[in-house]
């Protein structure tokens, strides 16, 4: 009788564990889950990064992102004609294939950043972002393209 006792004993003390562990493991997901979908960025992300981009001067992240749209950009393979458009448009096409390729990544927020810097310093002579284009640029051989 004994026996018998301490085996029911030990199958309910081990479908409690079971049942506690299915318990954790579930809530541990479910947190997991919820921790991905908070940190999924928004275009809402990307527009207050773009209006704080354009507002707010920052020479060390300008000259970061002139460096990465120029990256983007050389990564299309640009032909003769991408390379000759004035340089208005040219920085356009940068921003624009370096939009493209973070919005497949889904960073918005250097997405909208990105596009902010833009319309911040398109009229200006030369900026720090210009200077980290110009870097990229003179990198490839290209130097040319964008001059103060």
């Amino acid at each position: 009788m004994l026996n018998s006792a301490q085996n029911l004993f030990a199958k309910k003390i081990k479908s409690s564990i079971y049942i506690c562990f299915f318990i954790c493991f579930f809530a541990l997901k479910a947190g997991q889950e919820a921790k991905a979908q908070a940190a999924k960025q928004t275009m809402a992300d990307a527009a207050q990064a773009m209006n704080v981009c354009r507002k707010v001067p920052k020479a060390d992240r300008d000259e970061m992102v002139g460096e990465q749209v120029t990256r983007a950009w050389l990564t299309t393979a640009p032909g003769a004609a991408a390379e000759k458009q004035d340089k208005a448009n040219l920085l356009r096409s940068m921003v624009d294939a370096y939009s493209k390729a973070m919005q497949q990544d889904g960073q918005l927020i250097a997405m909208g950043c990105s596009q902010g810097v833009l319309d911040r310093v398109q009229d200006l002579n030369w900026s720090p972002f210009h200077s980290g284009v110009n870097a990229v640029l003179k990198v490839n051989g290209m130097g040319d393209l964008i001059k103060p």
